[in-house]
This record gives C-alpha cells, structure tokens and sequence, in this order.
C-alpha cells in the first residue's frame, strides 16, 4: 500500500496584527520539510507525524513523505503566497502520485488574507486529485476552527483528546490505524459533524485532572462523555474541538465530530447528542469563573504560604498568538517592589541594550509593549544584566528545539526578567533553566500560557504549590465580549444572547 504523509500547522490568531509571510514559515522559527526531510526529521519522535510514520511502518506500508509546513503562532493572518505555496507543495506531488491513502496533519485553525479555511481548501484539492474511492485521514489540534466542508472530503477526522497536549503521539498512531483498517476493508469510515454555536478563547480549555487544576467543567466533561461514546459498538472515533476563538473566522467556534463505521446516522445522532451537551454546559466557559484580576493575583503570590507560585498570563498566551511583550504582570510586579520572581519578555531591543552594557553593568531600558496595543505600555525599569545568550531550549516533546535567539537576563530588586529576542511560550521549566534560573527556588513564576504549562510543571515536575490564571489584558484574553468580531457566524454564545435551535431533539 502506498499512503501519502503530509500537514500543515498555523494557529493564527487575527488579532495579531503581523502577517505570517512565507519567509516565516521559511525561516529559523519555522518548520518547511519536502519529501524525505519529513520522515528524516519525524521518525522517532513522539509528535503526531512520529506516530503515523511507527503506525504506518508497523502496517507495512509504502509511506510517501510528501510535505510538513509549520510556524508558531506568534504571527497572525497568513499572506495568500504562503498559503498558494503550501496548498502547491502538498497537492500537487499528491496528484502526480499513486496513492492508497492519505495521511494528513492538518492544525485546523488557519487564517489567510483572502481564504478563510485554507486547510479546507488543501482538503478539497486533495480529494479532487485522488478521487472519491481513496481513503483521506486528518489529525487535527483541538484548538481548531473545523469548517462544515472538511467532513464532505475526509473519511475520518481525528482530534487532540488532552489539554495540555500529552497525546500527540498517540493520535498520530490513531489516524494511521483508521486508515489501515479501511484499506484492509475492516472498517467503513464516514464522519458526521455538528457545530453548536459556543465561542471558547483558547484559557478555557484545560482538562487536566491534576491537583492544582482548576478543571473546565464543559470540554472536561464533554471530553469524557465522547470517550464512553467510543466504546459503543459502531463508533470508530468521537472528537471535540473546543476551537479556537482568537480567529475571527466564518468556521470560528466549537465543533463536533463523530466517525463512525458505515453508519452515517449512528454518527449524526451522536454528534447531535455531544452539541447538545456543549450547549448546556455553555455558562461554564465565563471567564469570571476561573480568572484573578493582576493586583490581586500578585498579592496572593506574594503572601502565599507555600511557593512556588505560578502566575499564568492568559492575555499574554504566546501560544495562542500573543507576541509575548505583554507587560500587565512586569508593572505589577515594579508596583509592589519586584519582588521574587522570573518572567519571560520577547523585546528584541531590550536585548540589545543589555548586551551592550554587558553582564554586571546596569542599564535603563523600557521593556515590552512595543507589538500590540493592548498588551500594555513599556515598563521603565533600571537593571543589572546577570546573563547575555543566545537561548536554545529544548522542545515541549522533546522533538525539536526552540530558538530564542539572543538573550538576556536582568535584575531589578528580586525579579529576574528574561528577555529574548523572538517569542517563547514557557511550557517547561527548561525555559528558565536553560536562563540559569530554577523555577523551584522562585516564589513567583510567570508563564506566558494559558494552560499548556501544566503538563510538565504540574504533573511532571510538580513544582508549583498554586497556580493562579491571571486575568491580563491582551490579544489572547479569554474574554471574547473584549473583542470586535465581524466573521464568526452569529448568533454565537457568549456574545449573543439566544436560544438555540438545534439544542432540543433532532
């Protein structure tokens, strides 16, 4: 059997007002693999490409690496000649090929200039080149914006289930077993999907049980009953995409899906059942439930018994498309003394001041806000520089590395600020470990996440004694009433007020 490896991964927050250029996804901090460089770069690791390649070679398959793009989301909207190149390097070796099966890493929360579901389009183009009888797979992220259009291309779409991510691998192997026991003809795949009209920012999706986690009840539970719901005979996979709200875009919004072996209605009928479930549950997802404004949440730091302190800056999420220069939590900290504690800024300009004064001379510099308004003015502050680098750490999977490019960090009073030259998202402790800094002597230790962070601070490490999520201002704010939107399709709750139609019976 032959069977085409490719993907695509953006999650473009459109509110950053960078574009994502092909230079990006060209450059040192994105991902451009063509053909062998995708199985070269992926075997071996515990990413999903990892798992579909140890999946696909355990069925002894003919595997084709095709293409992998990647970025950060650390920019936002993709320019179209991005796109136009991506969409070429992936459909078009497809359609000059024989293929079995289609494998494909899809993100599914892309946003370009004029194509507001560019992943659909890839989807539909591969469909149209291999033809209606050739099974296509999709793993996806569950901070997607899943378009209607991708269940009429492919036969099964499988989704992230944990939040933090801890399951990469494993939904990796998921899609490439789907795809296997289609080609043997054990299973006929089709995939119903349902969108219930609820509108989620990317700080209200934790699941983790932990026992620091303030636990989400709504994509907690509604992840839990799709998981009994996959051990129903007949059903092949249930995923839930909580979406992803810092996109403005006609597909924007939760979605459900639910694949099933042959029997499309069994599928629609348990989709509807999941929407349904989300609708009730929508109230769970207000901000004011689990977010503590910046003064408050620095004075508990600051008082707690027991530390270390894990301060989670939900407006500044790196991860969810921030730049990373937010400054609400640095200005608190001045205003109550810069007390203990270690925080992340990317403000290239800063860097290059504290490298020029060196390492034990002190410096003046205003640090961050200097990307995106609402992230807070720069923050005059005097410091000692400790260290000057350049900062590589090691990647959340332990796949990759990430490049920070120059470093520096710099003291005032008792906070250590760590500032880079490109964006970081601290989901690790080796973020500040590869800073010289351990989190575990710290009382407060800021993270530019909104969630991801738990995984290796809390379950693996568990350093933190509390964690607060931190109610700052900020382009990735769970708060979606902060936000103009003018694509997502309406009524959609929490910013209209409704009923909905499809939350009674079939």
């Amino acid at each position: 059997m032959r069977v085409a490896l490719a993907g695509f991964n953006h999650e473009t927050n459109t509110f950053n007002p960078r574009p994502t250029t092909l230079a990006d996804f060209r450059g040192p901090l994105g991902t451009w693999w063509v053909g062998d460089q995708v199985t070269g770069a992926a075997t071996g690791t515990r990413s999903v490409l990892g798992g579909m390649i140890d999946e696909g070679r355990a069925w002894g398959w003919d595997l084709i690496p095709i293409f992998f793009a990647m970025h950060p989301p650390t920019t936002g909207t993709i320019t179209d000649e991005a796109v136009d190149a991506i969409r070429a390097n992936i459909v078009d070796p497809i359609a000059r090929g024989r293929f079995d099966g289609i494998l494909l890493h899809l993100h599914g929360a892309a946003c370009a200039e004029n194509v507001p579901d560019p992943e659909a389009i890839i989807l539909r183009e591969v469909r149209c080149v291999v033809g209606s009888d050739v099974p296509i797979v999709v793993v996806f992220d569950l901070h997607a914006n899943i378009g209607r259009e991708w269940a009429e291309h492919a036969n099964a779409i499988i989704g992230y289930k944990t939040a933090p991510h801890t399951d990469f691998y494993d939904r990796g192997v998921e899609g490439a077993r789907i795809l296997g026991r289609a080609l043997r003809g054990e299973i006929r795949p089709v995939v119903a999907l349902e969108k219930p009209p609820v509108l989620i920012k990317s700080g209200l999706m934790s699941m983790t049980t932990a026992p620091l986690a303030l636990i989400k009840p709504p994509m907690f539970w509604l992840m839990s009953r799709g998981r009994e719901m996959e051990r129903e005979t007949g059903i092949v996979n249930v995923s839930i995409a909580a979406g992803f709200g810092d996109a403005d875009s006609a597909t924007t919004g939760m979605t459900v899906l639910v694949t099933a072996d042959g029997d499309r209605d069994l599928a629609r009928r348990r989709a509807r059942e999941l929407a349904r479930l989300a609708w009730r549950l929508r109230r769970g997802t207000q901000t004011e439930l689990v977010l503590t404004p910046v003064e408050t949440a620095i004075d508990r730091a600051i008082h707690a018994a027991e530390w270390p302190v894990i301060l989670a800056d939900q407006g500044n999420n790196t991860a969810g498309g921030s730049p990373g220069d937010g400054t609400a939590i640095l200005a608190g900290l001045k205003a109550a003394g810069w007390p203990d504690a270690a925080l992340f800024i990317a403000d290239p300009e800063s860097v290059n001041a504290a490298w020029e004064a060196g390492v034990g001379r002190e410096v003046d510099l205003r640090v961050g806000g200097k990307n995106e308004p609402t992230n807070g003015d720069p923050v005059a502050m005097r410091a000692r520089v400790r260290l000057i680098t350049d900062l590589e750490v090691d990647f959340v999977t332990g796949d990759r590395k990430a490049h920070l490019g120059r470093a520096a960090v710099v003291r005032s009073g008792q906070t250590d600020v760590v500032l880079t030259q490109y964006p970081s998202t601290q989901t690790t402790p080796a973020y500040f470990r590869a800073a010289g800094i351990e989190p575990r002597d710290r009382r407060i230790v800021v993270v530019q996440s909104a969630h991801l962070f738990r995984a290796a601070f809390e379950v693996q490490e568990r350093i933190p004694r509390m964690i607060i999520e931190v109610d700052t201002p900020g382009i990735t704010s769970p708060n979606t009433t902060r936000f103009t939107y003018r694509n997502v399709p309406r009524p959609i709750f929490p910013l209209d007020d409704f009923a909905w139609e499809g939350a009674d019976g079939d």
